[in-house]
């Protein structure tokens, strides 16, 4: 009795804090409502060639689809690094190749993008982690060193891993491999 008394003052003097986060405040930013006339500022361009490192072929390496964004504004401009999935495979999910791009805005709505992929699957330590899948999903923030951290995921067309890669540009990038254990409760997963 005295547990379930206990647990019943616990519930009564968090129950304001409850409430209280789910009031909306001052802090918080609106809902989002998407204007009638919107266009996505980053699409596929079935023109961006790439010699891929794995293979040594050109491929389109964002011929298909462009999605899954991570921003991040750095010296003013607004930075996106953009899942691309090439041509390449057969028509389903999973079955291509993923990229990452990197745009640039200084407004929010006309990015430049790079010609290449910044984060790819590549002959290093991690190729049989993201051969012939890709790296998928970045999130970033930027660590108090001004060191970018990029969170990804490796997809081998197996198992897929949640990566690390760091970064001082943007652009040139080093992977980490695995942010968590590959074997046991949050090892690799189907």
């Amino acid at each position: 009795m005295n547990r379930l008394l206990r647990r019943l003052r616990l519930a009564a003097a968090l129950a304001p804090l409850l409430v209280a986060a789910d009031s909306p405040g001052d802090w918080q930013i609106g809902a989002f409502v998407r204007p009638a006339d919107a266009k996505p500022v980053i699409t596929p361009n079935p023109d961006s060639l790439f010699r891929n490192p794995v293979d040594g072929q050109p491929v389109h390496w964002e011929a298909l689809h462009t999605f899954n964004p991570a921003a991040i504004v750095r010296d003013g401009k607004i930075y996106v690094l953009y899942r691309a999935e090439d041509n390449t495979g057969a028509m389903g999910i999973g079955l291509h190749t993923s990229r990452l791009g990197l745009a640039e805005s200084a407004d929010g709505f006309h990015f430049t993008r790079s010609k290449e992929p910044v984060l790819y699957p590549d002959r290093d330590a991690q190729r049989e982690r993201e051969w012939p899948g890709g790296c998928e999903d970045p999130r970033i923030v930027e660590g108090p060193d001004g060191v970018y951290v990029l969170t990804y995921t490796q997809w081998n067309r197996k198992t897929t891993d949640a990566a690390i890669a760091t970064s001082k540009d943007l652009v040139h990038w080093t992977k980490h491999g695995p942010a968590l254990p590959t074997e046991g409760k949050y090892g690799a997963f189907i």
